[in-house]
């Protein structure tokens, strides 16, 4: 299908103007919500999307599948060293509030901060997802200039790849399809999977034919099995692992065909998929780092490493990880040293999807604290502050006519994350009494200076979905605003509804601003809500806007910044490892961004209940409506409307995280940055860095 098709289905579902009202089973009386302040979409670039025709070759045409074994191409061209020393003159110095954590690569959890670095690192060379200005994604026909789609008759779909012949890594190694196909097969291995911290449930690549037989093989490991039976099978020898190998799971989705092309085969059980392509979507790792001398065996049963990588897993996870000296994107890594983290132009980069190269050729990401960030950008010692959001920060800088602001709508949202796996945050009850004790405007004003909207759900306004039929959505869902009435309500329905004594009720006519007079439970323990903030200024303001409303709800609400590496992250991802005497916290107030493809299964869905993915939130109907958004057809905008709004309606009653705001971005940046412009709420100064320069 053509791109101006898509959008002419888009403007289609845009225009969609039918109004449902529901209303859920409330133990309250819902409160009319405040009136929100429009948000304006800024304008569009002037340069034009390129001109890509979306239609695949003839499938008909498609190379044969002969199979065989295949060894990655090491050839290597010759690349021109940068040649130039990191000076002040050309080197952008970019500062955060947070420290770069080190993920270099794919496999581990990365936060914003790092997200930066990952994408000069690697750019868009990849399969898909590129964007267009919709958000709607299609194939990267600069990296893919041939593709081929066929359907075989049990319904599995077949995407199989000509890889661009002039693509290097940044050490001069060819880019060949091996690089392409062996990451699909390392991504998805259980050795991988085992030192980069995923489970059985949450690999890549769960949705190909095949995955899996593949994924859950433990027998080829070359350490002896947890649960190796020795007296059926017997000793775990060398012998017995070669003869497992010669016999271990192929991944049978997965298919070279030359070594320029290469195939991935959607399971007919995962379709139809609304992000259709984004389930091949494919970034090439450096074979001749991560399986140097190894080679790929495809044939009917699909492809798998010749050997084991047990052992070049763990490497790559201790070392490389942290050090990625080969990359194929804009910039190559140079240094990460007290809190600084060094990026060079990359001379062997093949481009960006409009043929680009950058021109900046250091780039450096420091950490700059909240209370001097700004005195810091006036000296000159940063060049650029992304990612502004507090309103004493923007005054400063607006009023000073010598430096410049490019403001843009945020795809994401401020949100108070709940730690479902411990604490109160459990009971979805808790959950909405501190959604009722939340000033939410007031930090809005309080903070960012009125400069966004409250929101009742997980959407932004710069989703095309919310654009068709959030007003519907907003009028559907239950109000979320202050009620200290409400929130006792809630709070009687859950075990603290009793005095010290655990067993006489809780008088509200007895609670004071002081909060003298607590919530307790059965066990007589007092009812306390512990917030762990990313960021200072929110939590402090979420802080001084809770503390009053929740003691006369019998809560004592407490608020502590939490550094994001040694506490946020690994309370999102890994609390079963939290020491028992640190899992106090209820609550996270960050940041939350979206991406073009959302599909909500990949973080709420109770299949990843017990993985860094969901450790705990679970609901049956909202479990239902993920997968069916997901199942839609590709081409059925409408249904999948249908099915996203129902999801943002039952996100609202069960809150698996408390939506803050939206709010604009807000990018400081010195008039020596030209090309700043191009950085909009689906791309971020690393992901434009191609449009960006140093005027001279």
């Amino acid at each position: 299908m053509k791109v101006r098709k898509i959008i002419a289905l888009l403007l289609a579902v845009v225009m969609i103007t039918a109004f449902v009202a529901a209303c859920a089973d409330d133990p309250v009386d819902p409160v009319e919500p405040a009136p929100a302040d429009p948000v304006e979409t800024p304008e569009p670039d002037d340069e034009d999307p390129p001109e890509i025709d979306d239609q695949p070759a003839d499938p008909d045409a498609r190379p044969e599948d002969n199979g065989g074994t295949f060894t990655n191409i090491t050839e290597t061209r010759d690349v021109e060293p940068l040649g130039v020393d990191p000076t002040r003159q050309n080197t952008m110095i970019v500062g955060y509030n947070v420290a770069f954590e080190g993920n270099g690569i794919e496999g581990f959890t990365i936060a914003a901060y790092d997200q930066t670095i990952w994408d000069l690192l690697h750019g868009d060379v990849r399969t898909v997802p590129i964007r267009d200005p919709g958000g709607l994604i299609y194939i990267n026909r600069r990296v893919i200039p041939n593709f081929w789609v066929h359907d075989d008759d049990a319904g599995n779909r077949t995407y199989t790849f000509e890889v661009a012949q002039d693509m290097t890594w940044s050490d001069g190694t060819v880019i060949s399809a091996f690089d392409f196909a062996a990451s699909v097969l390392w991504q998805a291995a259980p050795q991988w999977n085992a030192v980069a911290g995923a489970t059985f449930e949450s690999s890549n690549y769960m949705e190909l034919l095949g995955w899996q037989e593949y994924n859950s093989s433990t027998a080829i490991m070359s350490e002896e099995p947890d649960d190796w039976d020795e007296e059926e099978y017997g000793p775990y020898t060398p012998e017995v692992l070669e003869w497992i190998l010669s016999d271990h799971p192929y991944f049978e989705g997965v298919r070279m065909l030359n070594d320029w092309v290469f195939s991935l085969t959607i399971s007919a059980e995962h379709l139809p998929f609304f992000y259709e392509t984004s389930l091949v979507g494919v970034r090439p790792v450096p074979a001749h780092i991560y399986v140097p001398d190894m080679t790929i065996t495809t044939n009917d049963n699909g492809s798998r490493f010749d050997g084991d990588i047990q052992d070049r897993a763990h490497d790559i996870a201790s070392n490389f990880r942290f050090n990625p000296t080969v990359v194929a994107g804009p910039y190559t890594f140079v240094s990460f040293a007290n809190e600084i983290v060094t990026v060079a132009r990359n001379p062997a980069f093949f481009g960006d999807s409009h043929g680009r190269q950058p021109t900046i050729d250091f780039i450096q990401q420091i950490i700059v604290s909240h209370e001097t960030d700004v005195d810091q950008f006036f000296a000159g010692e940063v060049d650029v502050l992304p990612d502004q959001l507090e309103a004493a920060s923007i005054e400063r800088v607006i009023a000073n006519p010598d430096f410049n602001v490019h403001e843009y709508l945020r795809f994401g949202y401020g949100v108070v994350n709940f730690v479902h796996y411990f604490g109160h945050s459990q009971d979805v009850n808790m959950r909405w009494a501190v959604a009722h004790l939340m000033d939410r405007q007031a930090v809005l004003d309080a903070v960012l200076g009125g400069r966004g909207s409250l929101i009742d759900t997980e959407a932004s306004p710069g989703q095309w979905m919310w654009q068709a039929r959030g007003a519907e959505a907003l009028a559907t869902m239950r109000p979320i605003a202050v009620s200290i009435e409400s929130a006792n309500s809630f709070l009687d329905q859950t075990d603290y509804r009793f005095e010290s004594d655990g067993e006489t009720p809780w008088d509200p006519e007895q609670a004071n601003a002081q909060g003298t007079y607590l919530r307790h439970n059965s066990e007589g323990e007092p009812l306390v809500w512990r917030n762990a903030a990313a960021n200072p200024a929110i939590g402090e303001a979420i802080f001084i806007e809770t503390v009053s409303n929740a003691a006369y709800a019998g809560m004592r609400f407490e608020n502590e910044f939490a550094d994001w590496v040694t506490i946020v992250m690994p309370l999102l991802n890994n609390p079963w490892d939290m020491p028992e005497d640190e899992r106090i916290w209820d609550s996270i107030s960050m940041g939350w961004g979206f991406v073009a493809v959302f599909d909500p299964f990949q973080n709420w869905h109770s299949q990843w209940n017990g993985t860094s993915q969901n450790p705990a939130f679970s609901d049956a109907e909202l479990d239902e409506i993920m997968v069916r958004m997901r199942n839609t057809d590709p081409e059925d905008l409408e249904g999948f409307v249908d099915a996203w709004f129902d999801y943002v309606v039952r996100f609202n009653a069960t809150l698996p995280s408390l939506p803050l705001y939206n709010n604009m971005w807000m990018d400081f940046y010195h008039p020596r940055i030209t090309g700043m412009s191009a950085i909009s709420d689906l791309s971020s100064w690393a992901a434009s860095v191609t449009s960006l320069g140093i005027a001279d």
